[in-house]
């Protein structure tokens, strides 16, 4: 079993569950071969090679960003497939939020101005255009280091823009009512500093919510494995692989381990939020049960 740790923090307590279909939501299909068709055209379409090369550069084949070196899972249309199936996953297990009611609190429609949304990483933009369609009367915003490859135009209330968090959000201060923040930990240089943003764009009463795995295997106990070597019992190649994909990411920066301190450094923070909470979801590495609860 693989674990994620799961965190979320808000400031007022209520939510809503998304009962559209996967048809309504968007859900993006896959095609045969590397590329898949995609949600929605790109808002920060690229068509010049010069801006390419700004925006994205080629290693081995694969398209990444060529913003931050901190964030280097690639950028093009095969890993943007690959983040739709762990959107539907995650979306299968706890819905587009952990917080639905206090989310649907949140978003409630109100004379003074418009709900808004940032979803930071937004990667492909499955999560952000469902969101979009799940509450029409809000904004949704999504931003990452490199567009989505998007196919159909995204609901009028989405936008994307290319930005990197670690250079600051100061530009977004006071804008937004909930911060949606999912497997992006290995790309934030300093996690801390981060909350400590996100705290200044959040409108009063706004909710963050951040979703990271660990990238450690459990047995059917729900007990760490820890065996290494092949000799050793309950050995597994696919910890193995975990093990040294934890390790070779943890030298590019801290990311990788911020996910399980996530909720210690928001606790850390006095007299900031008004309520925290810490979720631990485990998702299964094979087979599920017909419900998806397993």
């Amino acid at each position: 079993m693989a674990a994620a740790a799961s965190q979320d923090w808000y400031r007022r307590a209520d939510y809503a569950y998304d009962e559209l279909s996967g048809e309504e939501m968007g859900v993006r299909e896959f095609a045969e071969g590397p590329r898949c068709s995609s949600l929605i055209w790109s808002v920060n379409s690229y068509e010049s090679s010069v801006d390419h090369q700004r925006m994205l550069r080629e290693i081995h084949g694969r398209v990444f960003n060529n913003t931050s070196d901190y964030y280097m899972l690639p950028a093009d249309p095969a890993e943007h497939c690959r983040l739709d199936l762990q959107h539907e996953m995650l979306k299968k297990r706890i819905g587009l939020f952990l917080q639905h009611d206090t989310v649907e609190r949140i978003l409630a429609p109100r004379q003074i101005e418009i709900p808004a949304v940032l979803d930071v990483g937004s990667g492909s933009g499955a999560w952000t255009v469902n969101t979009a369609r799940r509450f029409p009367h809000t904004d949704v915003v999504g931003i990452d280091l490199a567009p989505a490859n998007l196919t159909r135009q995204p609901p009028p209330n989405c936008t994307f823009e290319c930005d990197d968090v670690n250079l600051g959000l100061d530009h977004y201060h006071g804008c937004f009512d909930v911060i949606n923040a999912r497997g992006i930990a290995s790309g934030i240089a300093n996690y801390p500093s981060f909350l400590k943003d996100s705290i200044q764009i959040l409108r009063p009463g706004g909710m963050f919510q951040s979703i990271e795995c660990d990238l450690q295997l459990f047995d059917e106990r729900f007990l760490p494995i820890t065996a290494e070597d092949e000799d050793e019992p309950g050995f597994s190649w696919t910890q193995k692989m975990c093990v040294a994909s934890r390790k070779a990411m943890g030298r590019r920066g801290p990311g990788i381990h911020a996910g399980p301190q996530i909720h210690r450094w928001m606790k850390e923070m006095v007299d900031v939020w008004a309520e925290t909470g810490e979720k631990v979801i485990y998702i299964p590495v094979g087979p599920w049960t017909n419900d998806h609860s397993e």
